[in-house]
Order: structure tokens, then sequence, then C-alpha cells
């Protein structure tokens, strides 16, 4: 089965992570060439990350608030040496791209995001971008998909039984859930006249949720707190269409997995804790069908753990230190 080729996602999302990458890139590379630079975060091979450059990226990616959390920092200075050790691999294979190349990947991200190459030229001015440096960060990530289709994914082998595997064990993200098997336990609000009375109706739901999730019997806290449907039956409402539930209580539910219980969800005039017991069956014509859709999920995750087995051996041979 031919992979379908990855350009159009990377190039879209031309990711945040490149942009703050790109921005930073002014003030770190291979060498200081003389001139003055922010305080060195760590150092991988003959690069640097500078401490300007994790602070962009912390901002970009996790939020100013934790501009000075260590964790954050922490996170984002390793994921920026990741990022330096995959430009090295590209750069090793001699990955090139065309000006055709790059000029198809911005009409793409220009009709994608019905925008014009002006309205593009402004969004980016208005973020401190130069569309030079916007250029040279979607150049990058042209180089980085093209070493992933052409040297990690060759790598990647998948035999029918990998899908049969894969298909097993992730049922749930196929199901493309439409209908389920769920059981609820419903706290009505109707005679709630305090904030302190509600409160209390919250505290209880939030421990009837929480002894759920750590393996309560949700059959007997249905029989003894549920107001709504069936609590004599643990509050079962067998397998239901999913479009007859509220907005909020069926988007819950298609996050869920079997066996999971939600954290208490106020809908309407009440608040509702549910529990995932079943979804509808497969048949091995649901398989075939699906056989596309899981392919390319399973590539993915076989691309990714590939590409994390890569870098690992990249950091052992690499000199790195994280001040």
């Amino acid at each position: 089965m031919k992979r379908k080729n990855k350009f159009a996602c990377a190039l879209i999302l031309v990711t945040l992570f490149a942009a703050a990458s790109a921005s930073a890139g002014m003030e770190s590379g291979k060498s200081t060439g003389g001139k003055r630079i922010s305080g060195i975060a760590a150092i991988v091979n003959d690069n640097i990350v500078t401490e300007t450059e994790v602070e962009k990226a912390i901002r970009m990616l996790k939020g100013p608030a934790l501009v000075g959390d260590s964790d954050a920092r922490r996170d984002v200075i390793n994921r920026l040496v990741d990022d330096m050790l995959f430009d090295q691999l590209v750069s090793a294979a001699k990955i090139e791209i065309s000006d055709d190349d790059l000029a198809r990947a911005i009409a793409g991200i220009l009709q994608e995001n019905r925008i014009s190459l002006d309205q593009l030229r402004n969004e980016l001015a208005g973020k401190g971008m130069t569309y030079d440096d916007y250029k040279a960060s979607i150049s990058k990530e042209i180089r980085r998909v093209k070493y992933v289709n052409q040297v990690i994914g060759p790598q990647v082998k998948i035999t029918d039984q990998d899908l049969r595997d894969y298909y097993q064990k992730n049922q749930e993200q196929f199901r493309g859930t439409h209908s389920a098997h769920i059981a609820e336990i419903v706290l009505p609000l109707d005679e709630i006249t305090s904030q302190a009375e509600f409160n209390s109706l919250r505290d209880l739901a939030l421990s009837i949720s929480s002894k759920g999730k750590k393996g309560g019997a949700f059959e007997q806290l249905a029989q003894k707190h549920s107001k709504g449907p069936n609590p004599e039956k643990g509050g079962d409402l067998g397998m239901i269409d999913l479009s007859t539930l509220p907005a909020e209580v069926s988007s819950t539910v298609r996050r869920m997995k079997i066996g999971d219980v939600s954290s208490p969800i106020l809908s309407g005039n009440a608040i509702v804790v549910v529990k995932l017991i079943s979804l509808p069956e497969i048949s091995a014509a649901d398989f075939d069908r699906l056989r596309d859709k899981i392919y390319e999920a399973l590539y993915d995750a076989k691309i990714d753990e590939t590409m994390a087995s890569y870098l690992a051996k990249e950091r052992q041979k690499a000199f790195i230190e994280i001040r």
C-alpha cells in the first residue's frame, strides 16, 4: 500500500515550534561570530541554544505564564535539542528542495487558510517575523518531511496481521462513535436554592466520579445517588444513539474508552456522571472498509517510534550540555 505524502500536513501547520526556532535563530547558530548573544541554555555539538530562544519557544508552546517554570524550560530545551539533532540528520542526508517545492508549499498554505500573500505578510509582520524568515522555516519543514519520506518511511514495514493487531487494540479510535452503551448518574439541580447547596452537590458528583474512576461499583453508586433513568439498574441506558444526548454529554462519551467513568458534566439542570460500558461490535466488513485509515494511523505511529529511536541514537553520539 502506497503511503500518502505528508507534505500538506507539515506545511499547513508550519509549526509554531519552527516559527519559534526561526525567529530565535537570529541569535543562535554554529558560532557567535563575535557578536554578543543571550545566555547559553544548551550546547549541541557545535550549535548553541540561547536563553532567548528558550524563552520565545516557551511563550509560543506553553504560554507566557510558564516562562519561569523549570519543568516547561526543561521540556522546551529538550525539544530544541531534538530539533537541532533532526536538522543535523537532514543535513547529513543531503536532502535538497527546489524553488518549485517551496512555491507549491506556500501556495498550498495560502489556499488552505484562504488568505492572500499580502495577508500572510501582514500576519507575519504582526508576529515579528519577516517573510524571508518564514520561507526559511518552510524550507526546513519541507526538508524534514522529505527526510521522513525518503529515509524513515522505507524502513516501516506493515503486514496485514500488524493492521489487525493494531485495530484490535485501538478499536475505539476507528468506530466513528455514533452509538454507545452507557450508564449515567444524574444529580438534579432543581431543588438547589443556595451556593452552599450547589457546592455540596458538586462535591458529591466529584466524589462519585472519583470512586468510579478508581474502580468503585458504578451500579451501586447509581442505585444510591442517581435521580435519573433506571437507578435500580445502575443507571444503565443500554445502547443509545449519541445524537439523542445533550451535546456536552455526547462529546464527552466520544472521547472515552470502554470502562471509563467521566468527570462531572454540567448538563442542563443537572450534574451528570457517565460510564462507557461498550461500543457496537465491528464486523470484518468494517475492518476492510477502515483498512486505509488503520494503515495511516499505524504508519504514523511507527514513523514517530522510528524517529524517536533515531534521535535517541543521535543524542548518544552527540556532545550535549544543558545548562
